[in-house]
């Protein structure tokens, strides 16, 4: 019962959202606000620098701390992963090259509009940055216009200048077929809501993903059996 209900809900939300992604590719930043608007509660999408620095500013100490230990594990992490160039000369005096080289114009989508998700921003942002990508995008919904105090920290933490405040469908076709305020790039990464997944997947031919993820669904099973430290560990996980 819950599969088939599940199921019919994809069925709708597949519809909506191609005819969202249908509006922004037609009339772009127009189209992206008026659904900002709608769902959002967002006149802008460009953020106001003097208050990203104000936000940033108030942003507990601890909470900064932790971010700084997170990125810093991550981006070692990542590093350890990176692969290196293939210069060879076979016996018969063949060369043979394999290059790596960097995607473009890569798209950070972090979740979330009245609810933080720091974490998502430095999983999506690092990889590329250990990867060598020029050019990084992040885009967060935020709540009324604002974006949450701990992502911004994240972007200027890693040096992102290029940030919109938007969500959902119409910021995956904005940075899929680009708009006159969102540039349009080579790869979309990051989790979303049932929406922003099946967005991905009807631009997957015309913008690289990362997959279609979410929306998280999980479940403990405990007994007494069970270690409760563990148990509340596992709930912490999930509680950002």
């Amino acid at each position: 019962e819950i599969i088939r209900r599940r199921k019919n809900r994809t069925k709708n939300i597949s519809s909506i959202v191609r005819k969202i992604i249908e509006d922004v590719k037609k009339n772009g930043h127009k189209a992206v606000l008026k659904y900002e608007k709608r769902h959002n509660f967002n006149s802008s999408i460009i953020p106001n620098p003097k208050k990203i620095k104000k936000a940033i500013a108030k942003l507990d100490p601890k909470v900064k701390r932790a971010i700084d230990i997170a990125a810093s594990r991550i981006f070692k992490w990542h590093s350890m992963q990176k692969v290196k160039d293939i210069n060879y000369t076979d016996s018969l005096g063949i060369n043979l090259k394999y290059k790596y080289i960097p995607i473009n114009k890569v798209c950070c989508y972090v979740p979330g509009s009245s609810v933080s998700y720091p974490s998502s921003a430095l999983m999506a942002a690092i990889p590329p940055l250990v990867a060598g990508c020029k050019n990084i995008v992040l885009i967060n919904p935020g709540y009324r216009g604002d974006i949450n105090p701990a992502v911004l920290y994240v972007a200027h933490k890693l040096k992102i200048n290029s940030i919109f405040c938007c969500g959902g469908s119409q910021a995956i076709a904005a940075v899929a077929f680009g708009t006159k305020k969102i540039p349009k790039c080579d790869l979309v990464v990051g989790p979303g809501s049932s929406y922003v997944t099946m967005a991905k997947k009807e631009v997957s031919d015309v913008i690289g993903i990362d997959g279609l993820h979410g929306p998280s669904e999980i479940l403990i099973v405990a007994d007494k059996y069970s270690n409760p430290e563990w148990v509340a560990a596992d709930l912490l996980a999930q509680s950002e």
